[in-house]
Order: structure tokens, then sequence, then C-alpha cells
């Protein structure tokens, strides 16, 4: 499968996979109402009905340098497929079975993106310099799934650490983690095919 087809279809698992309710704070650029045909409304005890609104991913083009800020902060670059997504596609956090993840809000650059990334900072302070940059949390805790900069492959991929966040978050340093995928290539695929009957 083509990188494009494979991005794609893994943007497309957002709907299926999430309900996309716009919570409060919502980018307002990727909220969308949906019709009474497509969705129902809630009502509450007064009988008044009112209308929930949803995100939905947004394609931005972003010139690639808007990156280099990014990468002198983490010492290194993304996936190749990470890469193309954060620079063509807008989200929130998103829980796709397997992963929630971290949201790349919209904006001139990807100021928003290194935002989510550096937002705990003693996940930052003590994954970063070891090599490990936080993309997604687990999906039922605060877990965080990184990158493993330290194993980036000739072809530009890396594989996906869970790290337990007790140990960070309470003494400062990494305690256990586990691979869970050896690329982000396979994250995709995994995500793309999960409860696709």
């Amino acid at each position: 499968m083509s990188d494009s087809k494979l991005l794609q279809q893994f943007v497309d698992s957002f709907s299926r996979l999430d309900d996309m309710l716009a919570l409060d704070g919502a980018p307002v650029e990727l909220i969308v109402k949906r019709d009474l045909d497509e969705w129902d409304r809630w009502q509450d005890e007064s009988g008044c009905r009112d209308e929930l609104e949803f995100w939905r991913p947004l394609r931005v083009e972003t010139n690639p340098e808007a990156l280099e800020t990014l990468y002198a902060r983490i010492s290194g670059r993304f996936p190749v497929l990470y890469e193309q997504l954060v620079l063509s596609i807008r989200w929130m956090e998103v829980y796709l079975g397997v992963i929630r993840l971290l949201p790349n809000p919209p904006g001139a650059d990807l100021t928003g993106l290194s935002k989510t990334i550096f937002d705990d900072r003693a996940l930052t302070e003590t994954l970063i310099p070891a090599g490990y940059v936080p993309f997604a949390r687990a999906p039922h805790n605060y877990d965080p799934m990184c990158f493993d900069l330290n194993a980036m492959s000739a072809r530009g991929d890396c594989p996906i650490i869970q790290f337990e966040h007790e140990s960070i978050l309470c003494d400062l340093k990494i305690g256990e983690h586990w691979q869970r995928w050896a690329s982000f290539r396979d994250l995709m695929s995994d995500v793309i095919f999960l409860d696709a009957d």
C-alpha cells in the first residue's frame, strides 16, 4: 500500500473509532455540526433539543521547515509517516482503540503540536533527553507512548515504546517499559484494521 493511501486510511479511522465529540475549547476550525438525518440529538428533561458539535480532521499543508524548531528541541526527527501526517492534517486528541493520539491543533505553524508534546514537564524532562518522544498515550491510562529515536532505521521509522507513567511522575526516572510496535507504520496498519469488519 502506498504511503499516501496508508495515511488516508489511518485518518479515516479517526471517525470510525472515536465519537469525535468537540469538547469545550475545541478549535473552531475543526468543528462541524451534523445534520439531524445523520446524527441523533440529545433531549433534556424539558424537551429542548440541543445539537452536539463534533470535530473532524482538517487538511492543512504545512511547510516542512515548521518542524525544525521542534526537531531542535527533541534532538532528532519523527518517523517519516508521522512527519507527513503532522505536516498535512490537524486533529484533536483522538482515541484509536490501541492509543490516544495527542492533538496536532490548527495554527500557522506546529506550535500547538509542540505544546502537546511538552505539556507534561515531568514526562518530557525524563523521556526526551533519553531519546524518547511522546506522541500518544495508552488507551486507558496516562502511560506515554513514545517514538524511540535511539533506534531510528535508515528507512526513517522507529519502534514505539510504552512507558509506565508512575515511575516518571513520582521518581523522575524511567521504570517499566514495553515495545508495543516495531514501527509507526505497524501501528498505523493495526489501527486501520482494528474492528474493520
